[in-house]
């Protein structure tokens, strides 16, 4: 279903090997000024003549994707909720050309990206992203983002990772949910968004609750391709030899990026060698606390507009919640951990993700108790919460800290009662995006939460600006009106 590498074949493969672009992803997102018949002929007789000139070549069968964002001038005067006002409307996209050759999926209504290189929209930056315009009260582009997310479930069972075709064989954390509950609290109708969307949710749980992603009851990530990522072509190519030996590796480097976690240690038997990386032989604690909401919203949902389908999502969750605090849980590090599948054995590793268990409501009162311990000791810095406490070079690991982690950490101890050190978390993660704001002028894609002055560091291209869910979290925690959680208090599990 990839658009590039399928229709132009070689062209394709020789533009990435060329190294004349610093980001691969910029050749898998160009549009084609012709069709690519044509572009592919005139590449096989131009090459069949001797050497060519590959970027003059390109330069004249394509145009590059441009960032409306990138040439944007802070204005000084702007403090940071100024700034993140004007940026709006340079995130924000009207309807796609259905008829742009590119690789583009074609969204029928305007949409917002996340800015820098990812010109489209990604599935759970999407989410926080809408935080911040629900709270500039532009619903508008809420609805129309809800729309496009329920007519990509209708088309192809699951929302893309981000809308690229080159996304369609895999997702990412499903935060859909949580759009639609977000968009039903700021609406005068509640019940109706409930019901509109309700079919799209249910289709979206079964997509996630099938084999391969669900095994053993339990949800894993997983890449329905076993090959080099597209947007990552000439990157990829650099672990044949090695993919050669290690079956699953290309499924596992995709898997991850499926987590939203690209890369982290989380994945990796070994911290510091990305090719051991064995994402798809773990269960994520945090992908089945998200599907714990997801099957605890289906039933509130249900109760108001389905009834008869409402014990069947509550024994659902009832089930995860359960397999959560007894499969999940570690009493001797008191904190919530990945479960290794082929050892039957939880990670070692103490990361952001294990406090999504406080957030879905499935921990214990002792259990939250002792992850926030734990927090507080291995994940809280001065200016926010590391994604973990291993230093591995991978930009999901420290010093980083990424504004999803922080929103969902921060609601997770509310829900328990630990409001002082979720204050902790908010003030310090504002800080830094308020002191880098005013030292560049920008919202950036992650930060080091050990020291606000440094960038955050890793990661397999450079540091992004724009960017959407920064813009969406720093609003969403600076205007909200008290310090209660999202999901309201938690109905606290049996000791």
């Amino acid at each position: 279903m990839d658009f590039l590498d399928q229709r132009l074949s070689n062209l394709f493969i020789d533009l990435q090997r060329s190294g004349l672009w610093e980001d691969e992803k910029a050749i898998a997102d160009s549009v084609l000024l012709r069709s690519p018949a044509e572009t592919y002929m005139a590449y096989t007789v131009r090459k069949s003549l001797g050497d060519m000139d590959l970027r003059a070549f390109y330069d004249e069968y394509f145009r590059p994707v441009r960032a409306r964002e990138a040439n944007y001038q802070t204005d000084p005067a702007h403090g940071p909720q100024e700034h993140i006002e004007a940026l709006w409307p340079l995130l924000v996209r009207d309807a796609d050309d259905p008829d742009l050759q590119s690789s583009r999926i074609a969204l029928n209504r305007p949409y917002v990206v996340v800015g820098g290189r990812f010109q489209e929209s990604y599935y759970w930056d999407t989410f926080f992203t809408l935080l911040g315009l629900i709270r500039a009260g532009r619903m508008s582009v809420v609805e129309d983002m809800l729309e496009n997310f329920a007519d990509a479930i209708e088309r192809f069972g699951f929302v893309p990772n981000g809308f690229r075709t080159y996304y369609l064989s895999r997702s990412q954390p499903p935060f859909f949910w949580a759009m639609v509950r977000a968009a039903a609290q700021a609406s005068p109708d509640p019940k109706a968004v409930m019901a509109r969307y309700l079919p799209a949710l249910e289709k979206e749980y079964r997509f996630w609750t099938a084999s391969p992603r669900t095994h053993e009851g339990l949800a894993r990530y997983w890449d329905a391709m076993d090959t080099p990522r597209i947007e990552m072509f000439a990157t990829d190519l650099h672990w044949q030899a090695h993919a050669a030996k290690t079956p699953g590796l290309y499924r596992n480097l995709r898997a991850a990026c499926e987590s939203g976690w690209d890369f982290s240690s989380r994945w990796l038997a070994d911290p510091d060698d990305l090719g051991s990386i064995r994402t798809t032989r773990i269960w994520p604690v945090d992908l089945n606390a998200l599907l714990l909401c997801h099957e605890t919203y289906l039933a509130e949902i249900c109760t108001a507009v389905a009834p008869e389908r409402a014990a069947m999502y509550r024994e659902a969750a009832d089930w995860r919640a359960q397999a959560l605090r007894e499969r999940f849980y570690n009493p001797e590090t008191g904190f919530f951990h990945d479960r290794l599948i082929d050892e039957d054995a939880l990670s070692p590793v103490v990361s952001a993700a294990g406090l999504f268990p406080l957030f879905a409501g499935a921990a214990t009162r002792t259990q939250a108790a002792r992850c926030t311990e734990t927090m507080q000791t291995r994940l809280l810095a001065r200016y926010g919460l590391l994604s973990t406490d291993i230093t591995s070079g991978q930009q999901w690991d420290a010093p980083n800290g990424w504004a999803p982690l922080q929103w969902i950490a921060i609601h997770g101890l509310r829900r328990y009662g630990y409001t002082a050190v979720a204050q902790r978390i908010k003030s310090g993660w504002i800080t830094a995006c308020e002191d880098v704001f005013a030292e560049t002028g920008k919202f950036v894609e992650k930060y080091n939460v050990l020291d606000d002055r440094a960038a955050g560091t890793g990661g397999e291209y450079e540091l992004q600006d724009g960017f959407g869910w920064t813009n969406g979290v720093y609003l969403d925690l600076v205007l909200e009106g008290s310090a209660q959680s999202w999901l309201g208090e938690v109905a606290l599990a049996a000791e």
